[in-house]
């Protein structure tokens, strides 16, 4: 009698497949290994692929962007300047560079920063500078320890040096006159950069000089539009001074509320006709408060009315706030690519261009004026309106709004420029990218002082925008994110029913 085992399993008849079938299994066998190993191939070059493009994109800026703004695109005027740079530039950082990346609001400086390399090459260079880590070093800016800061971009070329902190990237509009709370409307990153990169390679320093003594007031937008540049702004009191200073390029009378006297006149005079240049922006409420200033800008053909030009059909919210327009004087040649954007010059005079027939020694033209449907009113200091509606006996338009005046009495060739309407300048009209207030008014700083480079680059809006994207750009999208997807997975499903009918 056989034991029997619990455990022991019954041995099975074995069955000898046929080589017919041999060779069918071994063939699948093959195909699964070589799809393993494809797909394990396939997933390696993707992941390296992207490793590849992440690098790429690092160094070489390879990005597309498609926002309605173009928010980090730079402009053609900042590559031309980067591309033809003769002399290298130093950009020291105050921060590490991960904590420069990272941070909320030079983050968007470190990517901009990052173009510029990419194409000036070995004309720029960057070092990253933790000024905790490293005090000894940060020390070599002690001379410019009130302007410095974590986080300051410094820009150095031979002797001169610029520096940018925060404030200087971005453009912000106050929430009210009395929280003193600013919110951040803009990134200006290109404004800054290029007029830093600008001003440190420029072989000299001019000097402007805004006039005081006479209850003026001068725009923020407009000081830093001369800093930019590479000017270096200086207060001028010409009740205290015996002249103009010699390192002076341009004198600016901004918004004066009082006359000057005939003695600042005569010393003022004397450095336009020595090849000086004077700029001149009218706020008073009538030219019959300032009899020595208005007859000596009638001297150079600038005669400012007493009136208040308006118009019903171009302004922005009512009358006074009208659009101007450019002459076609070959001063404003430069400005025709932005024939797109508006002036804005609210409660402007009328400018009598003419010189007196005895005059040979200048020259004036006119820069701006109104349209043909905007009329003046008669201004005094008791005027009071009832109404800006066209009446009988409004002068009709167009009138001359500003004018530059040049002295042909010697090889020097002062100018000077008068502008009627000096709430063009202030800082909300020049600081809106879609207006040509600072375009203008840096087209005629750099008419008046060829030798330096005025840069204008409107603020790039950091407001939520919705996406516009021309057809080209949809074609793009659709193809990368829809139709090869939906061509991929086709093609995955035919495979699929094709390998298991075999």
């Amino acid at each position: 009698m056989k034991q029997f085992h619990p455990f022991k399993r019954l041995k099975k008849n074995k069955t000898t497949a046929s080589p017919e079938q041999t060779a069918q299994k071994r063939k699948r066998l093959r195909r699964v290994s070589v799809s393993a190993a494809g797909l394990a191939l396939a997933l390696a070059a993707v992941i390296l692929l992207n490793l590849v493009c992440t690098s790429l994109t690092d160094r070489f800026d390879l990005t597309l962007d498609l926002t309605a703004n173009q928010l980090y695109e730079i402009t053609d005027d900042t590559k031309t300047m980067l591309e033809n740079m003769e002399e290298t530039v130093d950009i020291t950082i105050l921060a590490s560079e991960d904590d420069f990346r990272n941070d909320s609001y030079y983050g968007n400086v470190y990517t901009l920063l990052n173009k510029y390399i990419n194409l000036a090459g070995d004309k720029l260079t960057v070092e990253y500078i933790d000024p905790y880590t490293n005090p000894n070093v940060v020390s070599r800016y002690s001379d410019l320890a009130a302007t410095i800061q974590e986080g300051s971009v410094i820009l150095s070329c031979g002797d001169q040096t610029r520096v940018l902190n925060d404030s200087d990237f971005y453009t912000t509009e106050s929430s009210s006159s009395y929280s003193g709370y600013a919110t951040v409307t803009g990134f200006q990153g290109e404004q800054a950069l290029t007029s830093a990169i600008t001003a440190v390679t420029s072989d000299e320093t001019p000097v402007a000089y805004i006039l005081q003594g006479h209850n003026e007031s001068v725009s923020t937008t407009f000081t830093s539009m001369l800093t930019n540049a590479g000017f270096t702004v200086n207060l001028l009191n010409l009740t205290e001074e015996q002249e103009v200073p010699e390192d002076a390029s341009i004198v600016v009378i901004s918004l004066p509320q009082a006359d000057l006297t005939e003695t600042e006149v005569d010393l003022i005079d004397t450095f336009v006709k020595g090849g000086g240049d004077l700029m001149v922006f009218d706020g008073t409420l009538s030219p019959t408060s300032m009899p020595v200033l208005y007859s000596y800008l009638k001297e150079w053909g600038a005669q400012v009315e007493a009136n208040m030009v308006l118009d019903a059909d171009y302004n922005i919210s009512e009358e006074p706030y009208i659009l101007a327009q450019l002459t076609t004087s070959d001063v404003n040649s430069s400005l025709e690519n932005k024939s797109d954007m508006v002036l804005v010059t609210p409660n402007a005079k009328s400018i009598t261009v003419e010189l007196d027939s005895s005059v040979t020694d200048r020259t004036i033209e006119t820069l701006m004026e109104s349209r043909d449907t905007s009329y003046a009113k008669v201004l005094t200091d008791e005027t009071e309106y009832d109404s800006y509606s066209k009446e009988d006996g409004d002068a009709d338009g167009p009138f001359a709004l500003a004018s530059l005046s040049t002295y042909t009495g010697n090889d020097d060739g002062g100018q000077v420029f008068v502008c009627s309407a000096a709430l063009m300048m202030t800082d909300d009209l020049m600081g809106a990218s879609s207006l040509l207030n600072q375009p203008f008014l840096s087209n005629v700083v750099s008419e008046m002082q060829p030798d330096v480079d005025v840069v204008t680059i409107a603020a790039k809006s950091l407001t939520a925008e919705p996406l516009i994207m021309g057809s080209t750009a949809q074609f793009i999208v659709f193809v990368l994110l829809a139709l090869l997807p939906l061509t991929l997975f086709g093609a995955g499903i035919a495979v699929f029913f094709r390998r298991r009918k075999l």
